[in-house]
């Protein structure tokens, strides 16, 4: 049977009501081998052919009925992502965000991030940044050994990393966060538990670490098809994951989210908590998708098309999907789990009309057995076991 806790639990903080903007920047230095975005080499006059469509269907929005407030839509979260958006000229960058706060409402308290490459960060740059109001930086740092960066297709060293997060920091910037790749090919467990202790010795507020994924059409899935390149080692990489989660946790870094880790809790990224709680969002640029709390649409991932409909009609929509009531439950029951929070089992019943306890039984008991999830009063959540097992755990819920 499945027992409860009575200890306090805190629940998941959403800004319900409040939408998040993302905008894509398509351009690189040069492409990683494990990128499977919407990406290209960078060339001015296709880049500014490029901001003023991205400007123009800004200015289009909405695309359908959206409700706003005073003939504007809340926003209270605005995200740079690509791509590499601090390839582009800071005034750029900085004339984006204006059109942003004259097409949408941004609150006070606005989380506003730019992705960085740490070859980007020349102080003039980071102080244009913070001058235009961006406040959050998540630095592509990926490997402190630079063998693994080359492999890697990145352009940067490691002494590049560290010198970028220290200009980010004297620049102003109060909330750094730091990305990490686990399982490059022949990383060993020595070189993650180091790249962890560098990533630390930083002190940033946010880490997002993740384990290297071999995507189909990435240079890298080509690279391990024709063996130039080992085939990951599961094995490994679950154990350099939990690697990860005890040396975060002695830290003292809030385990939020299975791949993302903050200082405290008022540090989590609260533009991607909108991805995991469905919360409204709406991207920008070619490739990007949107979600306004019924539909999902995603724009043409090819550049050109993309430009030619913006250009034309201000919009590039390639497709629209009205999710079902199944995929809506099944999408939120998913994507709940992966927040440390959890599922609040009574507001779920209640806006999806289905009793989990009920519908899954027999699943749960079994877990619950297998020390993979527990209910906390109404809430329910992984354990530590099952944040290891994860993926087992979600098979249990598929249908």
């Amino acid at each position: 049977m499945l027992k409860t806790n009575r200890l306090q639990h805190e629940k998941t903080q959403t800004a319900k009501g409040k939408a998040g903007l993302y905008l894509h920047l398509p351009f690189c230095h040069s492409k990683c081998t494990y990128c499977g975005f919407v990406t290209g080499s960078y060339q001015a006059d296709l880049a500014g052919r490029y901001l003023a469509a991205l400007e123009t269907e800004i200015r289009h929005f909405p695309p359908r009925n959206v409700a706003v407030v005073e003939g504007r839509l809340q926003v209270d979260t605005v995200y740079f992502g690509g791509g590499t958006p601090s390839i582009l000229e800071a005034a750029q960058i900085s004339n984006l965000l204006k059109v942003c706060r004259e097409c949408f409402s941004l609150t006070p308290d606005a989380e506003i991030t730019i992705e960085v490459n740490p070859g980007d960060t020349a102080p003039e740059r980071v102080a244009a940044w913070k001058a235009a109001g961006m406040n959050r930086a998540s630095l592509g740092v990926q490997s402190f050994f630079d063998h693994h960066l080359q492999a890697a297709g990145r352009d940067h060293t490691a002494a590049q990393a560290r010198e970028a997060f220290q200009a980010l920091r004297q620049g102003g910037f109060e909330n750094l966060s730091i990305d990490l790749i686990a399982g490059l090919p022949r990383q060993t467990l020595a070189e993650w538990e180091s790249n962890l202790e560098q990533a630390l010795g930083l002190e940033p507020e946010h880490v997002s670490l993740y384990l290297l994924e071999v995507k189909e059409g990435t240079k890298l899935a080509q690279m391990v098809a024709t063996g130039r390149l080992p085939v990951p080692d599961e094995d490994l990489g679950a154990e350099m994951y939990e690697v990860m989660l005890n040396r975060l946790e002695q830290a003292g870094f809030d385990a939020y989210e299975i791949s993302n880790f903050a200082r405290h809790r008022a540090l989590r990224a609260r533009h991607n908590l909108k991805y995991w709680t469905e919360t409204p969002f709406y991207g920008f640029g070619v490739g990007a998708h949107s979600y306004d709390g019924e539909e999902r649409y995603w724009n043409t991932s090819l550049i050109h098309e993309y430009l030619e409909q913006i250009e034309t009609t201000g919009q590039a929509i390639a497709e629209r999907t009205a999710r079902s009531a199944h995929e809506k439950f099944h999408e939120a029951l998913m994507m709940g789990l992966r927040l440390r929070d959890g599922i609040s089992l009574d507001s779920f019943h209640q806006r999806y009309g289905i009793d989990l306890r009920e519908r899954y039984q027999s699943e749960l008991e079994r877990l619950a057995e297998a020390e993979t999830i527990e209910i906390i009063d109404d809430t329910l959540c992984l354990t530590r076991k099952g944040v290891l097992l994860s993926n087992e755990v979600f098979l249990s819920f598929m249908e």
